[in-house]
């Protein structure tokens, strides 16, 4: 008999910056290949972190501040939590937000089985993005 064992939680820290936006989904590919993740959930959670990180950097309002990005593989859910220091925005979703910006809210929610914001009591903003792994694709029947 063979045990086998999987991680379930994974971390990387950068600073806040654009150009970092390609490691970070560079981490998303990585932890989806260990979870065995099909390949459209894999472009929905680099799609979706990718918008979570990018607003993250905008608003941190330093380049040099840390934006973690973790993820948490829990009862055939895959979580991946943003952490930033900057400003807490609360989130808004208005048709007045669709403009050439505003989307990336409603982008993440369409794509992901949860997301959730939260404000850090130490300053700085907790996006929660959620996938199930056993969730049956909408066009499969």
């Amino acid at each position: 008999m063979t045990a086998t064992h999987q991680r379930s939680e994974w971390a990387i820290k950068v600073d806040s910056q654009t150009a970092r936006l390609a490691d970070i989904r560079g981490f998303v590919e990585e932890v989806a290949a260990e979870v065995a993740l099909d390949v459209e959930r894999v472009f929905d959670l680099k799609v979706a972190v990718s918008e979570a990180c990018a607003n993250a950097v905008e608003h941190a309002g330093c380049e040099m501040l840390p934006l973690e990005v973790s993820a948490r593989l829990h009862s055939r859910r895959l979580t991946f939590v943003v952490t930033d220091n900057g400003l807490f925005r609360p989130p808004s979703v208005t048709r007045d937000d669709f403009g050439n910006r505003g989307l990336g809210l409603p982008l993440m929610v369409t794509l992901m089985d949860e997301v959730t914001f939260a404000r850090i009591p130490e300053g700085g903003t907790r996006v929660s993005l959620s996938v199930l792994l056993d969730r049956v694709p909408a066009l499969s029947a």
